[in-house]
């Protein structure tokens, strides 16, 4: 079988792709090795509660979202939070929920900080830009103090890429205040200059997010070729020929592989790639939902959530009050919440009894929350490998992979293990790629 492009892997990454794809050409196919699309993004129904075992939002902050959204005309579809009622995010000191500053004026009221780390966040103005990348705790530490970091940064990128400060680049995971110190000197000078912007706003959809996946499939299903997995990928002078598993071959001249590293590096001819792509490290996350009849809630839990840091010395990541941010995802007398569990600093916790996790988390919630009532309905999903990191090595990383498709015309690495993680950064990189070579 010859066809001129093919798209490896059915996930946000390939479907978009292949979305942006079909505006130029008809002629690609895409390959998915199990039976199911949609990769990370997994919506799961059950006793009136939608509950999402990946992302639970998508930030409509670029234009590859709003036009997948306009291609697939399912902008009416979009189901916005009430920002009031999401406003208020939480982090833990001395074991209680503490909101953070939103504003300069919370700021200087703010329990979460010193008076001392105040004034050290409003010197930073005076702190020279860094000259190389560096990790994201040496980056915040001297810019903003050491308190800032331990209290807010840990926690908040924790909740995103579940690794460590220490080991992640702040060049790939903190890219706009890395630009801002780079472009200004300052990240706060450099916010002031910004130009002001609507807000982008987070969406999902009444049947959760899977109704974006399930959309795309709709669209190209006679595209899709599942349960098919390639054994090897070889190059020829006409372009790559396909191996699958079951003896079949595709010849293709363009190939586009949307699949994570670990997935890739199995079946690239090109060895020392090979070796950088298997390095590329995914931290474990384990998901569980807990649903609630509010009637029993003797407290009002208000906001968006609640994250953790190490000196928490908690057995959860991050809380997210589910039915705050969206209220459809529960009934109306219900209340759900969603706890992550694991990433680097966890990831021994991932390998236990998912009952005895449970158990761990329900009676930390509980007491944080003043919730004194069991769940009525609980749901648990493991991802062995969740989130890839995005540690110092991540610029050798990158030049590899522009190394090897310079050295390897017409085939491109696309996915969520470089250049953004998120959906929304998954989808504008499927934009990208296209413009720039079809």
């Amino acid at each position: 079988m010859k066809i001129n492009t093919v798209i490896i892997g059915a996930g946000i990454s390939g479907l978009s792709t292949a979305n942006f794809l079909s505006k130029k050409t008809l002629d690609f196919i895409i390959v998915e090795s199990s039976n199911k699309v949609g990769g990370i993004i997994d919506t799961h129904k059950e006793r009136g509660y939608t509950c999402e075992n990946g992302p639970n939002t998508v930030l409509n902050n670029n234009s590859g979202i709003q036009e997948l959204l306009d291609d697939l005309k399912i902008s009416d579809d979009l189901i916005y939070p009430n920002n009031n009622a999401i406003k208020n995010r939480y982090v833990l000191k001395d074991g209680k929920p503490i909101k953070i500053p939103l504003s300069f004026s919370e700021f200087f009221i703010s329990p979460l900080f010193s008076m001392y780390s105040k004034i050290r966040i409003l010197l930073e103005v005076f702190v020279k830009k860094h000259k190389h990348n560096t990790d994201v705790k040496s980056f915040i530490s001297r810019r903003f103090g050491n308190e800032f970091h331990e209290r807010l940064i840990v926690p908040f990128l924790t909740g995103i890429y579940a690794d460590e400060t220490k080991t992640m680049s702040a060049k790939h995971t903190l890219k706009t205040i890395w630009e801002l110190e780079q472009n200004y000197g300052s990240v706060i000078i450099g916010l002031l200059k910004m130009k002001k912007s609507s807000k982008s706003k987070i969406f999902t959809f009444k049947n959760g997010l899977s109704h974006l996946i399930n959309s795309l499939k709709n669209k190209f299903h006679s595209k899709i070729i599942f349960n098919s997995k390639i054994s090897k990928i070889q190059k020829v002078s006409s372009g790559y020929d396909l191996f699958f598993s079951d003896g079949q071959r595709i010849s293709c001249k363009n190939l586009i592989s949307t699949i994570p590293s670990f997935s890739l590096s199995e079946l690239v001819f090109d060895l020392k790639f090979k070796k950088i792509l298997s390095k590329i490290n995914y931290v474990p996350i384990d998901v569980f939902h807990f649903g609630f009849d509010k009637k029993n809630l003797e407290n009002k839990i208000d906001g968006f959530g609640l994250l953790t840091k190490p000196e928490d010395e908690k057995n959860f990541l991050g809380i997210l009050y589910s039915s705050n941010i969206f209220n459809h995802v529960a009934k109306k007398n219900k209340f759900l919440l969603t706890v992550l569990v694991g990433g680097k600093r966890q990831q021994n916790l991932c390998k236990e009894d998912p009952k005895k996790i449970e158990k761990l988390i329900l009676a930390e919630v509980n007491d944080i929350l003043k919730i004194n009532t069991k769940p009525e309905f609980i749901k648990h999903y493991r991802w062995k490998r969740g989130i890839p990191t995005y540690n110092m090595s991540m610029s050798d990383v990158i030049d590899e992979i522009r190394k090897f498709e310079n050295e390897n015309s017409n085939f491109y690495i696309h996915g969520n293990f470089h250049n953004g993680v998120s959906v929304s950064d998954c989808i504008l990189n499927s934009k990208k790629l296209v413009e720039a070579n079809f």
